[in-house]
């Protein structure tokens, strides 16, 4: 993963930003839908009710599913 995100600060702002060119190198998780997304995704969650996860793997095991927007899964099945 690029060292620049690596803070949860830097994560947030690749969201904000829609920025693709962070797309499987994390993913949001939101606990309010029970969602994750790819940090592309035109999803606009609030700040307080994220956090992130490496892998869909690890988004899964928190309780969440793929979102039906970005389609986390789809885009990167080979992320374990």
């Amino acid at each position: 993963m690029s060292d620049h995100l690596e803070a949860d600060d830097a994560r947030w702002a690749a969201v904000l930003n829609r920025d693709r060119t962070a797309d499987g190198m994390f993913f949001s998780c939101v606990r309010t839908t029970g969602v994750y997304c790819r940090p592309s995704c035109p999803g606009r969650p609030l700040r307080k009710n994220v956090f992130f996860v490496r892998t869909p793997a690890q988004a899964r095991a928190t309780g969440m599913r793929a979102c039906k927007r970005c389609r986390p899964d789809e885009a990167f099945r080979a992320a374990p």
